[in-house]
C-alpha cells in the first residue's frame, strides 16, 4: 500500500521576495551610476519616453512576486513546471533585453538597461529554483514509512 504524498512546496516563496527586491536594488544602483556617468535614459519609441525611477521599482519587484507567486501555486501540484518557467522566464527577459538596443537614444541608456534585464534574469532563475526537491522527497519517504507502519 502506497500512501499518496503530495509537494508541499515546490521551492520557498521567501526566496522570490529577496530576489524580487535584491533585482529591484540592483537595478536602482545601476539607474543612479548611469544618471551620474551620463546616461540619457531617454528612448526614441517603445513603451515610454523617458526611464524614470519610479520604472524601475514598477518594472522589477512587482512582476517578479506576482509571477513567482503563480509559479509557487502552480509548482504545488506540478513541481516539474518550475523548471519550465525557469526557462521561459529568462528567455523572455533576454529577449526584452536585446530589444533595448533599438530603441535607446544613447549606448549608455542601452547598456544599463541590459545590465538591469540581466539581473532580474538572474533572480528570476533563482527565485522559481524548484529547491525543495530533497525535502519534498524526504517527505514522501517518512509518509510511506509511517503507512507501512500503520498497515
Amino acid at each position: 500500500m502506497q500512501a499518496d504524498v503530495r509537494f508541499k512546496m515546490p521551492f520557498n516563496f521567501a526566496q522570490v521576495v529577496i530576489a524580487a527586491f535584491g533585482a529591484m536594488s540592483l537595478s536602482v544602483l545601476a539607474y543612479f551610476i548611469a544618471r551620474v556617468i551620463g546616461a540619457s535614459m531617454e528612448y526614441s519609441g517603445g513603451l515610454f519616453q523617458n526611464l524614470d525611477f519610479i520604472h524601475i521599482v514598477r518594472f522589477t519587484a512587482p512582476p517578479i512576486l506576482v509571477l513567482g507567486f503563480l509559479i509557487f501555486l502552480i509548482g504545488r501540484a506540478k513541481p516539474g513546471f518550475c523548471r519550465i518557467a525557469q526557462i521561459i522566464g529568462v528567455a523572455v527577459v533576454l529577449a526584452s533585453a536585446v530589444v533595448q538596443w533599438f530603441f535607446a537614444e544613447d549606448w549608455g541608456t542601452a547598456l544599463t538597461v541590459t545590465i538591469m534585464h540581466l539581473v532580474v534574469a538572474a533572480s528570476w532563475y533563482i527565485a522559481v529554483n524548484y529547491s525543495n526537491r530533497k525535502f519534498n522527497e524526504i517527505a514522501e519517504l517518512d509518509g510511506l514509512r509511517n503507512s507501512q507502519r500503520s498497515a
